[in-house]
């Protein structure tokens, strides 16, 4: 993680990778696709996965990490969170970019998404 880090990707298995262009880790996404929202109303977060992920159960594994990193930066309690499958990328959200909508994130939100994924029990890739 830099303090240019616009996105975090979180796996299924639990592993996370930080990274300042987010179409790398869109990749990871898969090929059906990739919807978009924002981690709640109003945020300057936004949530990227694949399209088709919950339709899809057999090709896109249960993600509670994601699940539960989301639920903790979005302040809900996991209980009541959205399920997530497949990887899941949270990232800083900028309508003003042209190039890729994204920005890097605040002090603070990357304080509070490194809390989130302790609390989850995720680990940072190599």
């Amino acid at each position: 993680m830099s303090p240019s880090s616009v996105y975090v990707l979180i796996r299924p298995d639990g592993t996370v990778g930080w990274g300042d262009r987010i179409a790398r880790a869109e990749k990871e996404l898969g090929p059906h696709g990739i919807g978009r929202t924002f981690l709640t109303d109003g945020s300057r977060l936004r949530i990227a996965t694949s399209d088709c992920a919950l339709l899809l159960r057999e090709e896109y594994a249960p993600n509670p990490y994601a699940q539960e990193v989301l639920a903790h930066v979005a302040g809900m309690p996991v209980a009541v969170a959205p399920e997530t499958r497949g990887p899941v990328i949270l990232f800083g959200y900028d309508p003003r970019n042209e190039w890729d909508s994204t920005r890097p994130f605040t002090s603070d939100e990357r304080a509070q998404i490194v809390e989130a994924l302790a609390v989850a029990g995720c680990t940072t890739d190599s």
